[in-house]
């Protein structure tokens, strides 16, 4: 069964695991995969990645969904596209790190900005860690049974949502903390975040960057409050959180990328077996430094990816790495890539 891999340096694709170095296919030349999404309600495969988004109905040949970037002034950098969503009506949803959030109707023929996003009362408020102008919509989700509702997590900026398909937007900033990775809807009230350590109240008294708490946290009102999960977590910048079989993966670090240039961070991989009652710490390869960042499962296995992402400055050092868990438990590496692993899809 085939597996995408989405790196630092392009989409890959690889027949099956384990593989070999130099198994696997670069399929998409797009620079960083920053989203890697299939479907159950529709075929085909979707990309995201700093030069646009992309789709293709068997993971080989590939389509340019025409997002509209570049809007900046030259000296802001380039656009790019954060995430990419599927909604079961049909309609496609791309967000931006500028950032802003479009609408097809026609499978990327034609795309509308949907500016009520830009009416969001924190919006001022907003930023990256590497672009302090432009915040990440890292995160677009719609909310299961509910194609209309749909959930925006920013980077950093917190979640926000809508309940018309993206008309209008609910400002929900003050509900979590800023930095937020990814939000993983469970059911139509139960939603899981990972987030990270960007805290722009704590960043504006001096406090410093990156100082805040971070962690994986959970709503149980559909996003009107939340709640964090790992309390007591020191690895708590996190940034992805899977659900499969009742058991909750993530993995984090101790400190936030730009410690990552020297290998000045430990990092953990937890599981919960009760919805985060409590979560056992398990061994995998890569520690104590890699940060798993992405899962699927292949072929009824869990797989994860992992790597170091955004550092300030890149390391040549560092490779990406396929791991799967094992009936016991266990994790193995099952293939090595040269740039890091940060999305993965298994597809037919």
């Amino acid at each position: 069964m085939p597996l995408l891999i989405g790196t630092d340096d392009g989409l890959f694709r690889v027949n099956d695991i384990p593989f070999e170095r130099g198994d696997a296919e670069r399929v998409l030349d797009c620079g960083v995969v920053t989203g890697v999404e299939t479907y159950d309600h529709t075929d085909g495969v979707y990309v995201a990645s700093e030069t646009g988004a992309f789709y293709s109905p068997d993971g080989v040949e590939w389509t340019d969904l025409g997002v509209p970037l570049g809007d900046r002034f030259w000296h802001a950098g380039q656009s790019e596209v954060w995430s990419v969503l599927a909604a079961t009506d049909g309609v496609l949803y791309a967000g931006t790190n500028d950032p802003y959030v479009y609408r097809s109707v026609d499978h990327g023929d034609t795309w509308t900005e949907l500016k009520g996003f830009r009416d969001l009362p924190s919006r001022g408020h907003w930023e990256s860690p590497i672009d302090p102008h432009y915040a990440r919509l890292r995160t677009l989700e719609h909310v299961p049974g509910r194609p209309e509702r749909l959930v925006a997590g920013v980077e950093a900026g917190g979640v926000h949502l809508s309940d018309d398909g993206g008309q209008t937007w609910r400002d929900r900033r003050d509900t979590i903390v800023d930095d937020v990775h990814q939000v993983l809807p469970i059911s139509e009230d139960v939603w899981l975040a990972a987030t990270g350590y960007l805290d722009h109240n704590l960043e504006n008294l001096g406090l410093g960057h990156a100082v805040g708490e971070g962690g994986l946290w959970r709503t149980t009102d559909a996003g009107d409050s939340w709640n964090r999960v790992d309390a007591g977590n020191d690895f708590s910048y996190i940034r992805c959180v899977f659900v499969h079989d009742g058991t909750v993966f993530f993995g984090g670090g101790e400190e936030a990328p730009p410690a990552w240039v020297n290998d000045s961070h430990d990092a953990a991989l937890f599981e919960s077996t009760n919805f985060g009652r409590d979560f056992d710490r398990v061994t995998y390869p890569g520690e104590p430094h890699e940060v798993v960042e992405t899962w699927t499962v292949h072929d009824g296995d869990v797989v994860c990816g992992s790597g170091l992402f955004d550092v300030p400055d890149p390391r040549d050092d560092v490779e990406g790495r396929l791991m799967r868990r094992t009936d016991d438990g266990a994790y193995e590496t099952v293939g090595r890539l040269a740039a890091n692993v940060s999305r993965i899809a298994s597809i037919d």
